[in-house]
Parts: C-alpha cells; sequence; structure tokens
C-alpha cells in the first residue's frame, strides 16, 4: 500500500509549529462545510505527524459520530462512552476526556447533554445585553469558559480542532472562536452561506475581538463544495473575492465531492479508490494550503 492511501502517520512533522496552535473552522449559519473541513483537516494533519486534538461542541455528536466510527477501523476494543463534555465543564477539567482515534489524533466527545452549556453558563455568570452595564463582565466569563478548560491541554498537542455546532451568534461559537489562535471563515458557494461569513465577520468576531479583546485572528477564508461552472457558484466565489480579497482565500477552493457524505457512515479513510481520490483532489491541497498560510503567519519553524 503506498504513502498516498495508508492510513499511517508519519514520524515526525515536516516543520514544527513555534507554538501550539488553536482553530476554529467558523460562520455564523448552518451548511456551511464547517465539520466536514473540521473533521478531515485534523485528520490528515494527525497523518502529518502533528499531534492533533479535536473538540466536538456541537451536542448533535456528528463529528463525534464519525471519530469512533473512524477509531473501529483501527481498534477491535469497542468504545463505551465515559464522562461527557457537558460534565467536564461542569467540573472544570477537560483532561480526562481525551479519546485516542488514530496515532497523533484525539477527541473529547460531545454529547446531546451538551445543549445545556448556554443554561449553564447563564445560571453560573448570568444574563446581560449588549447595552447593560454588566455586559462586557458577564459575557466575558462564558466566553472564556472553553479557554480556560483548553489551557492544561495545549502542551500536549500541536493542534486543537474545535467544532461547532451550526447555530447562529451562540454560546458555543462565541466560546469556541474566542479559545482559538486562528478561525477559518468557511463558506459553501452558496448566497445564504456567503452571508453568513460575512454576518460572522462583521458581528461575533468583530464584538470577541474588540470588546472582549480575543487574541484571535483570521487565517483564511475557505470556500468549499464550489461547482465549477455553476452560475451562483461562480458568482458568489467573485463576490467573496471581491469582499474578502483574493489573497486572503484560501488558494485551493475546496470542490464539491460526493465522497464527504459517507464519513457519517464509514468514518475517514485513504483507503479505497474513491477516499484516496478524495484525498488527492481536494483534502491534500487543502492541507497544504492550510500549512502554507501559517508559515505565512510565522507560525513554522524554518
Amino acid at each position: 500500500m503506498d504513502e498516498n492511501t495508508t492510513d499511517t502517520p508519519a514520524i515526525a512533522p515536516k516543520r514544527s509549529l513555534k507554538r501550539p496552535l488553536t482553530i476554529t473552522v467558523a460562520n455564523n449559519k448552518g451548511g456551511a462545510g464547517k465539520s466536514t473541513i473540521t473533521r478531515y483537516l485534523s485528520f490528515n494533519v494527525a497523518l502529518r505527524g502533528y499531534k492533533t486534538l479535536i473538540i466536538d461542541e456541537d451536542p448533535s455528536a456528528n463529528t463525534t459520530k464519525s471519530m469512533i466510527i473512524t477509531k473501529a477501523r483501527h481498534d477491535e476494543e469497542p468504545y463505551t462512552m465515559g464522562k461527557t463534555m457537558m460534565a467536564g465543564v461542569r467540573d472544570g477539567s477537560l483532561t480526562d476526556l481525551v479519546v485516542p482515534i488514530i496515532p497523533n489524533l484525539y477527541l473529547i466527545p460531545s454529547h446531546i447533554d451538551f445543549a445545556s452549556l448556554p443554561v449553564y453558563l447563564s445560571k453560573q455568570y448570568g444574563v446581560a445585553e449588549p447595552g447593560d452595564p454588566d455586559y462586557q463582565d458577564v459575557e466575558g466569563h462564558k466566553v472564556a469558559v472553553i479557554k480556560n478548560l483548553l489551557e492544561p491541554l495545549k502542551k500536549d498537542f500541536n493542534f486543537i480542532f474545535i467544532d461547532t455546532p451550526p447555530t447562529t451568534s451562540s454560546d458555543f461559537t462565541r466560546s469556541a472562536v474566542f479559545a482559538s489562535d486562528y478561525v477559518i471563515i468557511a463558506f459553501q458557494t452558496q448566497a445564504d452561506s456567503f452571508d453568513g461569513a460575512i454576518q460572522f465577520i462583521d458581528g461575533d468576531l468583530s464584538e470577541l475581538v474588540h470588546v472582549f479583546k480575543a487574541n484571535t485572528d483570521v487565517l483564511g477564508v475557505l470556500p468549499n463544495q464550489f461547482a465549477p461552472g455553476g452560475t451562483i457558484d461562480e458568482t458568489v466565489l467573485n463576490d467573496a473575492r471581491q469582499r474578502f480579497g483574493k489573497q486572503n482565500l484560501f488558494e485551493h477552493i475546496l470542490p464539491y465531492k460526493k465522497r464527504v457524505q459517507s464519513a457519517p457512515r464509514i468514518g475517514i479513510t485513504r483507503e479505497g479508490y474513491w477516499n484516496s481520490d478524495l484525498f488527492k483532489t481536494a483534502i491534500d491541497p487543502l492541507t497544504d494550503d492550510f500549512f502554507h498560510r501559517l508559515d505565512l503567519v510565522g507560525e513554522l519553524n524554518d
């Protein structure tokens, strides 16, 4: 089996990171390709030798399910759900939730009980609306919860990727972005998804940076599920270049690939013709582009 199809990770990464990095793929709307990008990019980064952790902040736990199936492809021991993400938040520690998936790839799994995060945060810190005198204090505590929980984990990983649910302006997305060094703005090349990317940048991201002083930057804007020759796709892509600047878009525009829909059923693998084709034509170029952009912002050692 050649190195382009095996799931065996590299012995060591080609270039080391100057620091551990936390990254969230973000948009203000569902159907933006966030979970797909998070799953495949983290998997491929791990195959390149970087110790990688996925944090699933989505109560639907779709990424958790696909990763557990991925684990089953490599590990005959059946997986049993232990302590949940929400229990970890309540206990003030996530360190004992880490589940190995394949060599170099780990997961903190989600569960439906994580849907109670907003209620938990409100009970802990209160409720305030923009304009209220205590808004910055109340919301500042809420958005910092996940960041504080990740600090003890950072020393053990090169990358932490956070997956978020398809909801607008939520405690899930805001806490993930606040915890991140970089965000990748993802959108499918459709009008609603593109609008969601703009709303996220002008709304949540702007407030988190300017009001709550998040040390978060945009690594790039990533159009995906692009269908060449599609009138809407081409129009939205041109609008994105004008709105964000061509230099801020990932060089590799992710094409539409039906194969990505198989991940929830079969897990993620490079093995087999169609999986190999998906990685060679879409995921490998994306991963190359990802590291190129990290190099441009000075995150890689020579």
